[in-house]
Formats: structure tokens, C-alpha cells, sequence
């Protein structure tokens, strides 16, 4: 079963025929990824190969669809859009001088994993319906409960349009209480109010999260679960960033750093539940 799911059309027919494509390419990376042998670099290189040239078009037919329908994030979509191409070609270089190590060719996997399924389902589908945008918030950010409240809000809406399932803020609940195979993704704030936001996976949840997403048994994961968390860990505080911006209180996100094991946590948090498990995202402003 691959990784493509009729719940990730956008409606457009051109638009789902590349996504496909895509998904396809992904598919064939990972079921080499999974022998883990020769053949795998050879697979990662072709990747590699096929997302600089097939981006191209696909962008090109996107960003024209979005441009015949007024639509009124296309100077933020294409943006994504140029991001992920840097993204992929930093990564080219990465794997070329590390002669296609295992372990980058696995953190390539989970970066092009967290970020395709997400564009597809949640920034694409904007474009047609598919999938609604997050209200704007009106009240500029200055209290961390705020903070933890906007990128609470900014994890269920990702994870809920990624895993295709119901994700809600639990109410109530109590600190989740960090454990030694929990996997912590730290990323910075900076601008009018920096700070930090922690969102802290209980190692149960992050692997049925990937393994929602990828279709592949846990014991596959490996570094790929660490490089899709921290992806879709970017995906959420940069989303939740620009929601706070255009509030009128700058914000910006810095490099996600992941972390395994106990993890000291801030005392603003805010437990994520869905039927795959709870995480936990938890936020301190800097003194």
C-alpha cells in the first residue's frame, strides 16, 4: 500500500495527477530505503534527480492555477514553494559529500515525507477548498499561555489534515510526564517576543504518527521518524509564526533541534490528543 491517499486530493485534476507522481516517487524511495543496500543510493540519487526537474512544472501548473483563481496566498505558497527547492538542493550537496550515508539519505526520506504530505493536504488544498484555512488571530500575542494556546491550535490543525483523523487540545490534562524514549523537538523564537516552544513526543506516538503517514513498521523508521518530527514540528511553529505576525507582534522561528529522552519542559503546556496518542507542546519566553 503506498503512501497516496484519495483523502489528499485537492480536487483539481492536473493538480492530484502530479501529486501522484510525486507520491509515487516517494514510494518507490522508500521501499528501496527499506533493503538498505546498494540500490538504495542509487534510488535516493534518482529522487533526488526527478524532484529538481518534476518541482519545476508541478510549481509552475500550481502557482498558474492559483493566479487564474485570484487566489490570495500565492506570494506565500510560492514561497514555499522556492524554500522546498532550496531544501532539496542543500540536501544534494549533503548526500553528494557524504558519499549517500545511510543516515542522510534516512533525514532526506523524513524532511520529503513531513513536508510533501503536509503541502499536499494543507497548503494546496487551501487553493480549491479542500481544506480550510486556520481563522486569523486578533489579539496581539503577549502572555505564554497565548503562545502555547496559538501553537497548540497550529499542531492539531497540521497533524489533523496530515493523519486525515480527529486532533483536539485536551482539556485538563495533566503535564505529560517525560520519559526516557520520548522524542523532544525544540525550536526558538525570535522577535518581539522570543522565547522557545518544545513539542514532545511520547515514543509510541511519534512512531504511530510516521508510521500513519509512511506505511512502514516502526522498526524501519530509524533516523527518518527523527527528520519527518522535525519537519512537521517546523511545519507547525512556522504556520502558528504567521499567525502571530500578523497580529502586529514580529515573530520568527529558528533551526529545529531534536532531542531523546527526559527533557526539562516549561511550565506553559498544553497536551495534544488524537487516537494515534498525545503530545505534548510546551512554551517559556526568554528573561
Amino acid at each position: 500500500m503506498g503512501m497516496w491517499k484519495e483523502a489528499y486530493a485537492v480536487g483539481n485534476e492536473l493538480i492530484d495527477s502530479q501529486h501522484k507522481e510525486l507520491f509515487r516517487m516517494a514510494d518507490e524511495f522508500m521501499d528501496t530505503m527499506r533493503r538498505k543496500g546498494p540500490d538504495s543510493q542509487m534510488a535516493c540519487a534518482r529522487a533526488v534527480g526527478f524532484l529538481k526537474s518534476y518541482v519545476v512544472k508541478h510549481f509552475a501548473d500550481e502557482e498558474a492555477l492559483q493566479a487564474s483563481l485570484n487566489y490570495k496566498g500565492l506570494a506565500e505558497h510560492k514561497i514555499l514553494h522556492k524554500d522546498f527547492v532550496a531544501t532539496v538542493l542543500q540536501y544534494e550537496k549533503e548526500l553528494i559529500k557524504g558519499n549517500f550515508d545511510q543516515k542522510i539519505m534516512q533525514q532526506f526520506a523524513g524532511t520529503l515525507i513531513g513536508w510533501l504530505v503536509y503541502h499536499v493536504v494543507g497548503e494546496d488544498g487551501k487553493i480549491t477548498g479542500a481544506a480550510a484555512a486556520a481563522p486569523p488571530l486578533s489579539q496581539v500575542m503577549t502572555q505564554p499561555g497565548q503562545f502555547v494556546a496559538c501553537f497548540a491550535d497550529s499542531a492539531c490543525e497540521v497533524l489533523g489534515q496530515m493523519l486525515n483523523i480527529p486532533v483536539k487540545p485536551a482539556p485538563y490534562a495533566p503535564a505529560l510526564v517525560s520519559q526516557a524514549g520520548d522524542i523532544s523537538v525544540s525550536i526558538g523564537l525570535v522577535g518581539d517576543c522570543p522565547g522557545e516552544v518544545d513539542f514532545v513526543f511520547p515514543l509510541v506516538t511519534a512512531l504511530c504518527i510516521v508510521q500513519h503517514i509512511t506505511m512502514m513498521n516502526p522498526a524501519e523508521l530509524g533516523d527518518m521518524m527523527d527528520s519527518a518530527l522535525r519537519e512537521i514540528s517546523n511545519i507547525i511553529s512556522g504556520n502558528a509564526a504567521s499567525k502571530i505576525s500578523k497580529t502586529g507582534c514580529a515573530c520568527d522561528i529558528t533551526t529545529p533541534k531534536l532531542y531523546r529522552g527526559q527533557y526539562p519542559l516549561f511550565k506553559d503546556n498544553r497536551v495534544v490528543k488524537c487516537d494515534l496518542g498525545p503530545l505534548m507542546v510546551a512554551f517559556g519566553l526568554k528573561q
